[in-house]
């Protein structure tokens, strides 16, 4: 049990150290930064469009 540790801490260490693991968490970390900033534009959007529809109803409720 204990050589397995040590062998997956080894292939661990050799990834991250490889060009193509830190290319494949650079990747990893783009994309969730890019899933981020798409969530709060889509949250900003959706809270502006209910300003709007709430501003549209107390417009007719005050003249309707």
């Amino acid at each position: 049990m204990n050589s397995f540790y040590k062998r997956l801490k080894e292939r661990l260490s050799t990834f991250f150290e490889d060009d193509f693991g830190g290319n494949l968490i650079e990747y990893a970390l783009l994309i969730g930064f890019a899933l981020f900033i798409f969530f709060i534009i889509v949250g900003i959007i959706t809270s502006i469009l209910d300003w709007t529809l709430g501003l549209s109803n107390d417009f007719f409720n005050l003249f309707g």
